[in-house]
């Protein structure tokens, strides 16, 4: 236990060392911890607390520019959906015309998630590459990184993320709340940040958040009670260079999380 208690203190500290000096994406909050607003909530308007807008390019509208079946691309995905390369002007216009907030422009194509047999995985990456080197050009001088391939890539093919992660500006791994067991989200957290570490050390790494229980597991659309989603907080701070809080559409009927946010940032 003593040896195991050393190597996460150890750990942690190399993840301070990856992460702590990290400059902020584009623009941060009040408290020094950037916390980007995500979320498409009716009726949240965290800016109003200290939060900054950032955008998202969704697979779906991607996929339709492709010529693909955008139904296919939102939720779960079909077994061997796989996200064509749209025309590079197409793609472009439309990265310009969806990253209008001032926050980082995140990529979230996740049938190209570096996995399975390895034919598809460096098919999967020529397309990541592809995608993100067009995005820079549609946005020059903004931060740009990918959403969950940190996190989502078989270790076998760390040296493919790796060669992804230099052409990423920040990292964008997924820390949503699966249940309330807050060591084992913790222990998922240091482990995301291991492989950040290991695939690009000094990279700034902002973690998504989400004030609700998963879709899928026995707590699902719950809120976290305020001492949870505060501790999710804290805890990022402590090992992250930020983070971005998501939601779907919906309205929000319990504004204690929004309470919460204000406070940590000093609103």
């Amino acid at each position: 236990m003593i040896i195991r208690h050393i190597f996460t203190l150890a750990l942690t500290g190399s993840i301070a060392l990856a992460c702590g000096g990290a400059a902020a994406a584009d623009a941060g909050g009040g408290s020094g911890f950037p916390v980007y607003d995500n979320t498409f909530y009716w009726n949240v308007n965290l800016e109003r607390v200290g939060a900054v807008k950032s955008n998202v390019i969704y697979e779906a509208p991607v996929a339709q520019l492709a010529g693909q079946n955008p139904k296919n691309f939102r939720g779960a995905r079909p077994r061997g959906a796989e996200l064509a390369l749209p025309a590079k002007s197409d793609y472009e216009a439309y990265v310009q015309r969806t990253a209008s907030h001032p926050g980082p422009v995140v990529l979230d194509f996740e049938t190209l998630y570096l996995k399975g047999p390895r034919v598809v995985a460096q098919r999967h990456y020529e397309k990541l590459r592809k995608l993100l080197e067009w995005a820079h050009e549609a946005v020059p001088g903004r931060t740009v990184g990918y959403y969950g391939v940190l996190g989502n890539t078989n270790p076998r093919y760390y040296k493919l993320e790796r060669r992804l992660a230099e052409r990423e500006d920040a990292l964008f791994p997924s820390l949503y709340t699966f249940s309330d067991n807050r060591p084992a989200w913790r222990t998922r957290f240091v482990r995301i940040m291991a492989e950040a570490a290991k695939v690009a050390p000094g990279k700034p790494v902002f973690a998504y958040l989400w004030p609700q229980y998963h879709d899928g597991t026995k707590l699902a659309g719950r809120y976290l009670t305020p001492d949870h989603w505060r501790y999710e907080l804290e805890t990022a701070q402590t090992l992250c260079a930020g983070v971005v809080i998501w939601s779907p559409w919906t309205s929000d009927p319990d504004r204690r999380w929004v309470d919460q946010t204000a406070d940590f940032l000093g609103a």
